[in-house]
Formats: C-alpha cells, sequence, structure tokens
C-alpha cells in the first residue's frame, strides 16, 4: 500500500507542477480522498493493534501523532518563511501568500490569532474555505471563490489544510475505528446523511463542500477503517456479511461523491478510481505488508505531499528551468531530493524517538495492572 500512497502523492505533485507530460494524473481530489481512506485504514490498524485501551492512553496517541505530522511540517514552513524573506530581500520578490497577508485590512486580535495560530500548529486551515473577513473579524462564507477576503491564499503550505482534517480525524477515532463494523457504517451513513442535507437541503455542494468539510469526508476516512476490518477478518473477504457491508459502504460513498461534485464524465473516472482504491485496500495491504521497498516509497508519501510547493516556488525563483517539461521534470526531482532529506534527517529521528516513548509509556501504565493481580503485589515486596 506504501506505493499507491506513493503514486498519489506523486500525482499532487504532478498536478501543482502544471501536468507537464501533457496529460493529468490522478486529480488532487481524488488523490486526497484515497488518502483520507488510506488514513482511516491505517488509524483503525494501530489502535486495534497497537495503541489498545488497556496498554496506552488517549494522550498518548494523539501526541504520537501530532510528533509524527508536525516535524516535517514545521521545517518545511520554516524554509517557506527563509524563501520568503530572502527572496524578498534580495530580488524584490514576494511569494503568493506574502502578497496576500499585506493586503489584508486591519484584523482582529481573534482573527490574528486564528489565521497565525492554524498555520503553526497545522490544525484549523481547512476553515480557510468556509470563512472570510468582514471588518476585519471572520465570517462563514459558503464558496470561497467569491469571498470578499480568500483567506486559503494566506496559506504557507497551500496544501496543509489537509492536515487540518486528518488530525481531526485522530482526534475522534479512538471513539469510532474500535467499534463493531455494524456501529462504524452507522457513523459512516450519518456522515453521507450530512453531506447529502447540506447539498439537497441547503444547497451546498461542489468545492468546498465536496472535499474539504470534515463532517462529510469522515465517510471516506471510515471506509478506510472498514476496510481494516475485512483485512482482519479470520478469513479475508469470506465474511459474507462484513464484505457486503464494506462493499455496499463503497457504493454509498462513490454515488454521493457522483452527485456531490458532478462536472461531467471524467467525475465518474474520478470516483471509480476511489470506489476501486478503497474496495483493494484490505487485499492490497495483505500483499504488500511485507515488502520493504513498498515500505520505504510509503514513508515518501508525505514529505513529497508537504514540500512540493516550497520546491516549485524555489525554482521558479531561480528561474533554472524554462516553463514545460524541464520546468516539471525539474520539480519533480528536486521534491523527490528533498523529501528523501526530510525523511532521513528529521522523520526518521523523530520516529525512532516516538517508538521508544511508545514503549516506555506503555511499560509504565502495564506495571500497576500486573501489581493488581492476586500473588505480583506480594511477590513485588522485598522479602522481610
Amino acid at each position: 500500500m506504501g506505493t499507491l500512497r506513493f503514486l498519489l502523492a506523486m500525482s499532487v505533485a504532478y498536478g501543482h507542477a502544471g501536468n507537464f507530460l501533457g496529460f493529468p494524473l490522478v486529480p488532487g481530489d481524488t488523490a486526497v480522498q484515497t488518502f483520507y481512506a488510506i488514513s482511516g485504514f491505517y488509524m483503525a490498524l494501530v489502535l486495534n493493534e497497537k495503541y489498545r485501551p488497556e496498554s496506552s492512553s488517549y494522550f498518548l496517541f494523539i501526541s504520537n501523532r501530532f510528533l509524527r505530522l508536525f516535524p516535517i511540517y514545521a521545517t518545511v514552513l520554516a524554509l517557506t518563511l527563509l524563501l520568503a524573506f530572502a527572496l524578498s530581500l534580495l530580488v524584490s520578490a514576494q511569494l503568493p501568500f506574502v502578497s496576500q497577508w499585506r493586503s489584508l485590512p486591519p484584523l482582529a486580535w481573534s482573527s490574528d490569532a486564528f489565521l497565525l495560530g492554524s498555520q503553526l500548529l497545522m490544525w484549523g486551515q481547512d476553515l480557510y474555505f468556509f470563512l472570510t473577513l468582514k471588518g476585519g473579524t471572520l465570517a462563514f462564507w459558503p464558496d470561497f471563490n467569491t469571498a470578499p477576503e480568500r483567506l486559503d491564499l494566506l496559506l504557507a503550505i497551500p496544501q496543509g489544510w489537509t492536515l487540518g482534517l486528518e488530525f481531526s480525524f485522530y482526534l475522534i477515532a479512538p471513539f469510532v475505528v474500535r467499534r463493531s463494523p455494524s456501529t462504524i457504517a452507522v457513523v459512516l451513513a450519518a456522515s453521507l446523511a450530512v453531506r447529502l442535507l447540506l447539498q439537497f437541503g441547503l444547497g451546498y455542494s461542489g468545492d468546498p463542500w465536496s472535499y474539504r468539510f470534515f463532517p462529510s469526508e469522515l465517510a471516506v476516512f471510515l471506509l478506510g477503517a472498514l476496510g481494516y476490518r475485512v483485512f482482519r477478518s479470520p478469513a479475508l473477504g469470506r465474511d459474507r456479511t462484513l464484505l457486503a457491508t464494506f462493499l455496499i459502504a463503497v457504493a454509498g460513498v462513490g454515488a454521493a461523491l457522483l452527485v456531490n461534485r458532478w462536472h461531467g464524465a471524467t467525475r465518474v473516472a474520478s470516483v471509480c478510481f476511489v470506489m476501486l482504491a478503497c474496495a483493494v485496500l484490505p487485499f492490497l495491504f495483505r500483499a504488500t505488508k511485507d515488502w520493504l521497498l513498498d515500505r520505504h516509497l510509503g514513508e515518501l508519501s508525505y514529505p513529497i505531499y508537504v514540500c512540493h510547493f516550497l520546491v516549485i516556488w524555489l525554482l521558479d525563483a531561480l528561474v533554472i528551468f524554462a516553463a514545460g517539461l524541464a520546468r516539471g521534470v525539474a520539480i519533480i526531482a528536486t521534491t523527490m531530493v528533498v523529501s528523501c532529506a526530510l525523511y532521513w534527517w528529521i522523520d526518521r529521528p523523530i520516529d525512532n524517538w516516538r517508538q521508544r516513548r511508545f514503549n516506555a509509556r506503555r511499560a509504565e501504565q502495564s506495571v500497576p495492572r500486573l501489581m493488581e493481580q492476586p500473588g505480583l503485589a506480594a511477590a513485588a515486596k522485598p522479602a522481610e
């Protein structure tokens, strides 16, 4: 499954680099929603097999997930701000988000705190697509494309808004993905109902409601969680009730995505890709979970996803490559180099520390439970 994650991240980078081969790969929203399902699968996996309630705490899980995302995000954010400062100082040029910040009217302190805090801490950037500024204060706006002030243009890491949805899922995942498949299916259905109610009851459909609104996107995350249940069933794919529930959920999510953002035949292809990817997750993971190369490719997907805009802005500022194929190849190649550096120098050392932290906390929490068992407390006392 790591190879799929790698290809999805590369597709996003390729799209933002201008589809330089002359044709699109996986559309951005399709790639993002497939990532959501993969995330749901992995969170169900780790919460049911690694972060069990009896051996770990909610805080340990959330803090470890934050530490999984934040170091690379913070590094890329710092490098982006450094690039913005260098460009303004050396060539009097401005990155897009800098120009947007400088054009803002005076803001209320609460607006400043939200706009700065959400980018520093990752969480909340998805809300930029549902808000605007009126008189310096934040206000709801259903279509960011027509907003008086487009807050999404303030993002120093433009694709960072997906991390807000990702972390929102982490916050509730321990309370949902450990439940029975039927409970997960009910919550998934409720999420689909929210999506359809917004569209047919309130008229909110298309971007941003089609893949940026967390209550609606929860269904896609939970589709991955149901996929994990299929993977863990005693005979993979042979529990007919569970498999039927999973396939009905795949079809329901696909139908909702199709009607929520219709733009012709290309939309059918995009939704079919999401449905197919979700349907094969349990079987794909079973087939590839022991492949070392697949794992390493998967580890590169997050750095690729986070750093590619920084690479695009850097190479465009240097003006070494003309637009077209040369520019696109340079962007992809440089993104790969930067991603490998982020993985080896930032992600891997932090991840090793996270694992040691997890093992130490689990050992600490297991001692009191052992002491509560008959005979163990007495055996632990020194002989009198």
